[in-house]
């Protein structure tokens, strides 16, 4: 697939500190692994639960196939038959097995050891695809836990985008929210961050969950140290569980490996992967990361909260206090942090909730940068243990299907901050890559005050965007 190089102005030189330059060499590669590799228009996936169980699906939906209820008591855990019993689950299975027969995975939207969002077809068969959502337990027998599908048309964008051109799209993109940011860029082989297309490239937003990728640098620098390994586990406790943390419903006690809880932290944003992670990472170590990954203002994610930090400054204390932790120094925000808000632990009550503080009030950054993360996270010592572990939790997710294939590598990062009047944090990051070329980097970030940021709205402009840039 043809690339061209783009016209680079705004070029934003990353600075890390002397310590962190021996963290990263130059990883212009001239070959690629897929992590889903594409074999006659089939997407392979890497073993494990989910997998396993997907691939007995899979079989079930063969034409002629009869499903019995035997084998459904025998794949599916106790919690789904709660909800669905296995007389439901087996009308289920044959209405999917009727719609598409001889189904097989014709596009990977998520991969995780034990969350899947697919895309699924029969052989030759024109839209609609099959938009499957899956899940198994991670322990406890690691039977089925989720299983939805539903239709895709295949595309994501409405009739309106599809024409757009690029300019077209950026402008319209800065019109679905009060506080947009948006670059389009590519990352030099000296790492530099280029933009080509610039609305507000610069201007620092929420970021939601994408804070995430500067978790994921301090767990590849330990990695990078040799003082944390991909394959040490860590077990789920009660004092790191979160909000929306989907590994919440596990048994205390489980085992997770680095690797997964890095796969799930950025594949599905799980909460309390995140805050296991920051927490066996370390803050001081967190902490030097905004600066080491070449952010223009590192203080404004120093202290380097957690998601359940973040979440009681929304939660636990009066506003008049959050506020008084937000426009603190450095000193009155460490002072505030171990004496109030470490002592108390993961969320578990919400007396106040502070919807203004959602845009101005949590983690912040720009799409440079975003970029900028990305860029180090691909600069990791090629062949590494630390890349290794990075370009799988980065591929984990890809948004929206009609991505995954057309790129040699897809990173992404989403976050959003949501409340009652709908999203005021709204943020897509992208690093799309081929062999031998220059990546681009899309990153579109969405922050309103009042909320009502419209998610499809969003995701068809941005969808049309990565279709351009797919044509290059």
């Amino acid at each position: 697939m043809k690339r061209q190089a783009g016209v680079a102005c705004c070029a934003l030189l990353l600075a890390f500190a002397a310590d962190a330059q021996q963290m990263f060499v130059d990883n212009f590669e001239s070959g690629i692994a897929p992590q889903f590799p594409l074999v006659g228009g089939v997407f392979q996936l890497p073993p494990g639960p989910a997998t396993t169980q997907l691939n007995w699906v899979l079989a079930e939906l063969a034409a002629g196939e009869t499903t019995t209820i035997d084998e459904i008591n025998a794949h599916f855990d106790a919690a789904w038959l709660a909800q669905n019993n296995a007389a439901q689950t087996q009308t289920f299975i044959n209405s999917v097995r009727t719609s598409y027969p001889n189904a097989s995975v014709t596009d990977v939207v998520t991969f995780t050891p034990h969350r899947l969002v697919l895309v699924i077809d029969s052989p030759g068969s024109p839209p609609p695809s099959g938009y499957m959502v899956f899940g198994t337990r991670y322990a406890a027998g690691q039977k089925i836990v989720q299983f939805g599908v539903s239709g895709y048309g295949g595309s994501v964008q409405f009739p309106a985008d599809q024409s757009l051109t690029l300019t077209q799209a950026a402008d319209k993109f800065t019109t679905l929210s009060a506080l947009p940011s948006l670059m389009v860029g590519r990352i030099g082989a000296n790492g530099s961050c280029s933009v080509t297309v610039d609305r507000g490239a610069s201007t620092v937003r929420a970021t939601g969950s994408v804070f995430k990728l500067w978790v994921l640098g301090g767990a590849a620098r330990a990695v990078v140290d040799g003082t944390l390994s991909e394959f040490d586990t860590l077990p789920l406790v009660a004092s790191e569980l979160a909000q929306g943390g989907v590994i919440n419903s596990e048994p205390l006690g489980t085992l997770f490996p680095v690797k997964d809880l890095a796969t799930l932290m950025l594949g599905i944003s799980d909460n309390t992967a995140t805050d296991l992670l920051h927490e066996r990472v370390g803050r001081t170590l967190m902490n030097q990361m905004p600066a080491a990954f070449g952010m223009a203002q590192p203080t404004l994610l120093t202290p380097f909260l957690g998601i359940n930090e973040q979440f009681h400054l929304f939660y636990s204390f009066p506003l008049v206090d959050s506020q008084s932790y937000i426009a603190g120094d450095d000193a009155f925000q460490n002072n505030f942090l171990n004496t109030r808000i470490v002592p108390l632990g993961p969320v578990t009550t919400t007396p106040f909730f502070h919807s203004s503080l959602l845009v101005d009030g949590s983690w912040r950054a720009s799409p440079l940068d975003i970029c900028a993360a990305f860029s180090a996270l691909r600069r990791l010592p090629r062949g590494s243990e630390a890349m290794r572990m990075a370009d799988r939790a980065l591929s984990a997710s890809a948004a929206q299907p009609d991505v995954r294939g057309d790129w040699d590598r897809v990173w992404y990062k989403g976050g959003s901050l949501s409340s009652g009047a709908g999203f005021h944090v709204l943020v897509h990051a992208w690093l799309l890559e081929d062999a031998g070329q220059d990546p681009y980097v899309v990153v579109a970030m969405s922050n309103s005050n009042t909320g009502g940021i419209d998610q499809f709205n969003v995701q068809s402009v941005t969808g049309r965007i990565l279709e351009l840039l797919s044509q290059l």
